[in-house]
């Protein structure tokens, strides 16, 4: 049985499935085997990249693939908690920063 986690949806579940069928896929590839918006699988894909379920393979002409890991092969046969691997968003680029007055503060 699947230990899901209140940051996962049903959509990536069945990103997960696919990806452990097909081996390797675009996200315009995961989104119409599974009848879903290519940019929400795309977003998907990146939440599930940020808790290394995923990773990204730079393909050509900004046509990125994705390929399962193996915590996302330990989700799907049960044996990973979600809980416990939770996604880490990456950091705000120093350019996209709000400055210090913008909060109040200063």
């Amino acid at each position: 049985m699947r230990k899901i986690a209140k940051w996962m949806s049903q959509t990536d579940e069945r990103i997960l499935e696919s990806l452990s069928e097909e081996g390797i896929a675009t996200a315009w590839m995961l989104g119409s085997n599974i009848r879903v918006d290519d940019r929400y699988v795309y977003h998907r894909l990146e939440v599930l990249a940020d808790a290394e379920f995923v990773v990204r393979v730079p393909g050509e002409k900004l046509r990125d693939e994705w390929e399962i890991r193996t915590w996302g092969e330990g989700y799907l046969s049960g044996e990973v908690d979600a809980k416990l691997h939770r996604p880490e968003p990456s950091p705000r680029p120093p350019d996209k920063v709000r400055p210090s007055w913008y909060a109040g503060f200063g």
